[in-house]
């Protein structure tokens, strides 16, 4: 929802963005969904170029009407534009003779004003007041079971899929597959945690104003499952699944020989291969623009 400075007052409309790094992504969303695409400035000049795909007034109104019945971590905000898109068809604006819009009444500034800060408050970093929740926002619509699509999007949007290295003095290094999703909405993870299970871990907040992070790990053997089910509908993180799966692979067509009770070093080549998978998933997962090498 954006606000905009007028003269004496603010003008309130419907808006909905979506921001990401993968522009030919926010391409395909555009042209299936329309919106306007845009460049964004980067906090930090190191950091990937950012972009956001936007939807403002009657065109926001109809993209919610299609994605409201499937949020679940936006569904409050859904709900709280959804009333207000029924107030702004319920109240329309009188022009004058020359066409110009006549300013909104007192009480009706004060009603928009209110949404936007719903709207803001929901948005924020911190956590609202107990108070403040039960007042301002309204019930929204349950979403049922999450499907693998669902997870799949998520995972594109807050998911990480990476390969841990553990370093060992004298001996191979350990490489280890992990998948793991971040939220602040403890909730929606665990109806994920409950249908596709996981290990659902506590991160408390690094800076008092913002809310505590939840994050859903899988590790070990239940990482493939998971990876393999959501794979083909993953967009951003594709190439980041075809990558743990060529590890997963890789690892289960080595034998790995034992010397003792304990198992014997692995060759240099499988060091080698495994490294260079670690290698490019970092590359993949760093904020900053990849290098030339992993470009081409």
């Amino acid at each position: 929802m954006g606000r905009i400075p007028r003269r004496h007052s603010y003008e309130h409309c419907l808006r909905i963005s979506i921001y990401n790094t993968d522009r030919p992504i926010l391409n395909e969303i555009r042209e299936t969904w329309g919106g306007t695409l845009t460049s964004v400035a980067s906090r930090n000049p190191s950091w990937k170029p950012s972009y956001a795909l936007i939807w403002t007034n009657a065109a926001a109104a109809r993209f919610l009407g299609e994605i409201a019945p499937y949020l679940r971590v936006k569904s409050r905000q859904a709900a709280v534009l959804e009333q207000f898109q029924r107030r702004l068809v319920k109240c329309r604006r009188r022009r004058d003779r020359r066409g110009r819009l006549l300013p909104l009444a007192k009480r009706e500034k004060e009603v928009r004003e209110a949404f936007y800060r719903r709207i803001k408050n929901l948005n924020m970093k911190g956590s609202a007041s107990a108070t403040g929740r039960l007042r301002l926002y309204p019930r929204v619509r349950s979403s049922g079971v999450p499907s693998v699509e669902y997870l799949a999007g998520f995972m594109d949007a807050e998911g990480c899929l990476r390969l841990t290295k553990t370093q060992f003095e004298g001996w191979n290094p350990r490489y280890a597959a992990r998948i793991q999703l971040s939220n602040t909405n403890r909730r929606v993870l665990d109806d994920l945690r409950q249908k596709f299970g996981g290990i659902l871990m506590n991160h408390p907040r690094r800076n008092l104003r913002w809310k505590d992070e939840y994050q859903l790990v899988w590790i070990g053997r239940t990482v493939e499952p998971i990876l393999r089910a959501i794979a083909p509908y993953l967009r951003i993180k594709r190439k980041h699944a075809r990558i743990l799966l060529q590890f997963i692979d890789h690892r289960k067509k080595t034998r790995q020989g034992r010397i003792g009770r304990g198992f014997g070093r692995l060759p240099k080549h499988v060091i080698a291969y495994r490294e260079a998978r670690y290698v490019r998933m970092k590359e993949l997962n760093t904020k900053g623009p990849p290098s030339l090498w992993a470009r081409a």
